[in-house]
């Protein structure tokens, strides 16, 4: 008897593009696919496809390819769109253009769609919002990360999928070992035995991150005792802005470009995170590590208000001291960390759902 064909998934996303963010939710949505099931095709549509099969061992198209994206379809059985924000038209309308025709294309050649624990909006303009609404109608299921995410569905009239609250996949990310971990510290500048506040900022329009950075890091390096270690969660737009800030300084930083699993674990021998990126807040909670957010987008608010965390925003930031609140968040590290235990067993359970229901949904 012949033996039955793998079942086809092919996963569109934000990957290709050294987003580590995005490279651990794709890292995590494999991993649990293959935890679950040995008998599947993976395929990812990406910007740099042979990077991606080589890092993920699975099959991978270039994201650009018409006929490269279109043969994938037609051999497939099921479309995963996400995580991360794909439906959204702050990026670009193009972008989302793109993520919304890849979703088209699915259910024209017959594809299961999930749209998978995204962070949706904002959707700008009545054009967008139609947009959205007439594709993500046709989707067979869609889980989001956030509450306000499956509001907004509600609000563009999104009926006939079931939509399910989930969140991020990253979460259930496994890390590094604890020995490569600490190499990777050395490797750093830090040295065995430091106390590390971790530090992940990006730029931001009209906000100089650059200056008050350096200067308050500095300051907190002194009086706190600790040592700052730079983090770039997207190279090599952060690794840019990480070597500015470290001008002058003894600041420690990445020598080179880490893993998804090699940033988490180096997390994991932090005592403190200050994040503006999303991932470095979640790979943060996931290893229970406290931290204070720089809430520049409402995805980062939202996360911050479900893990108990403290945070601040951008005009916080310029205007409040932005020594005084890191000064006092670390004060309250244990509270913080507290907090973080008590919600975060539960957040992973729900990312894990969103493994659960994709195979449900293959299989049905």
């Amino acid at each position: 008897m012949q033996a039955s064909e793998p079942k086809h998934i092919i996963i569109s996303g934000y990957y290709g593009f050294s987003n580590t963010g995005d490279e651990a939710v794709l890292c995590s949505i494999i991993e649990g696919l293959r935890q679950r099931s040995k008998d599947i095709k993976i395929t990812v549509l990406s910007a740099a496809p042979q990077k991606t099969s080589a890092r993920y061992g699975v099959c991978a198209v270039n994201r650009d390819s018409f006929s490269a994206v279109r043969r994938a379809m037609a051999g497939g059985d099921m479309l995963i769109s996400g995580g991360g924000s794909l439906i959204q038209n702050v990026t670009s309308s193009r972008s989302l253009a793109y993520y919304l025709g890849v979703i088209g294309m699915a259910k024209y050649y017959g594809l299961k769609v999930m749209i998978l624990a995204q962070g949706l909006g904002p959707l700008k303009g009545r054009t967008a919002r139609a947009a959205s609404r007439l594709v993500l109608d046709r989707a067979d299921l869609i889980t989001v990360r956030d509450a306000p995410s499956s509001k907004l569905l509600m609000d563009i009239g999104v009926r006939r999928p079931p939509v399910r609250v989930t969140a991020d996949p990253a979460l259930n990310l496994s890390p590094v070992s604890s020995d490569v971990a600490e190499r990777l510290l050395q490797e750093a500048g830090i040295a065995p035995g430091s106390d590390v506040i971790a530090v992940a900022l990006r730029n931001w329009p009209s906000f100089n991150i650059e200056s008050l950075a350096a200067d308050t890091l500095a300051e907190i390096e002194k009086s706190l005792k600790a040592r700052v270690l730079l983090l770039n969660m997207h190279h090599p737009k952060d690794s840019e802005l990480s070597a500015r800030i470290a001008c002058g300084t003894n600041f420690g930083m990445q020598p080179r470009v880490w893993s998804a699993p090699e940033l988490l674990g180096v997390l994991g021998q932090c005592q403190f995170v200050v994040g503006m990126r999303l991932h470095a807040l979640i790979f943060a909670a996931s290893m229970l590590v406290p931290f204070l957010g720089i809430s520049y987008d409402p995805k980062v608010q939202h996360f911050l208000t479900a893990c108990g965390q403290e945070s601040m925003t951008l005009d916080q930031v310029l205007s409040e001291g932005f020594a005084e609140r890191l000064t006092a968040a670390w004060k309250q590290r244990s509270e913080l960390a507290a907090r973080l235990s008590a919600n975060v067993p539960s957040m992973r359970r729900a990312a894990e759902e969103n493994i659960d229901l994709a195979l449900s949904l293959l299989g049905g």
